[in-house]
């Protein structure tokens, strides 16, 4: 069978389905909610398209400069076109991808790298390299990494999450600029589309490596822990019920007993 795993990183997979970005569920089904269109300027107009996930029932937002709704459909709220990449002729989404950064993830971070993606995918490039470069910074600040200049706190970070997959700290130590001796942010060049989506993914994997996966680890020590309580006290309750077979005969043998002393002799 043809590997079709692609389509998880897509947004909408056909008309019909779609990698919900809010509870995360891969191939649920979604509706039109809302749409409408408005002038974009004097030559474009923009179309926007809110859809409803079937399952968390949460409303996304997405922009598009061509009207890609099925008008020949029954339906009232006309579903997208079967016959287009609909990924494709969407240039602006809210959430700005299916992945919704976690929310043990520091806001600021979350925040920022929301930002950048949003400006990466309207092609601004200037504005997506200053909120990644803006997003390292406020990490290496939450984490306290030790070091002089930007690489050695990287470094220092590194050392600190040996968990993580060390070559990830190796390509956020050496991004083009921000080793350099530029000061002002201002003298920075914009990275290109390709490297911005290199830098966003890199800093993802890192900060679930480090905010996501120890607090999953505890939840489910907690949950193997309470399931190993329960079944203690299962045990416990099971044996407590179950009294030895000659116990019984032992107690009805005293009453017996009690019983004679108590009435008179004849």
């Amino acid at each position: 069978m043809e590997d079709q795993s692609s389509l998880d990183k897509k947004y909408f997979i056909n008309s019909s389905v779609y990698n919900c970005p809010f509870c995360n569920r891969r191939n649920v089904v979604y509706s039109q909610d809302e749409f409408l269109k408005f002038d974009w300027s004097n030559e474009k107009t923009c179309y926007v398209y809110m859809t409803e996930c079937s399952s968390c029932k949460k409303v996304s937002m997405h922009l598009s400069y061509s009207d890609i709704r099925d008008l020949e459909s029954s339906y009232v709220r006309k579903p997208f076109r079967d016959d287009i990449d609909i990924d494709s002729q969407i240039f602006y989404s809210v959430p700005t991808s299916f992945f919704v950064i976690d929310s043990r993830i520091p806001r600021i971070v979350r925040e920022l790298i929301t930002e950048a993606e949003g400006c990466l995918k309207m092609n601004y490039l200037t504005g997506a390299s200053a909120c990644m470069r803006k997003a390292i910074y406020e990490l290496l600040i939450l984490q306290e990494a030790e070091g002089d200049d930007y690489e050695s706190r990287i470094k220092s970070l590194k050392q600190k999450h040996p968990e993580s997959d060390p070559a990830l700290f190796d390509i956020l130590a050496h991004i083009q600029d921000m080793t350099s001796d530029k000061i002002h942010e201002q003298s920075w060049d914009k990275w290109d589309s390709h490297y911005l989506k290199l830098i966003i993914e890199t800093l993802k994997t890192v900060l679930h490596d480090i905010y996501v996966i120890p607090e999953v680890k505890k939840e489910r020590y907690v949950t193997i822990q309470r399931l190993q309580q329960s079944l203690i006290k299962d045990k416990k309750k099971k044996l407590g019920d179950k009294s030895h077979p000659n116990d019984h005969a032992s107690h009805q043998y005293q009453d017996d007993v009690k019983r004679k002393r108590r009435l008179p002799s004849g």
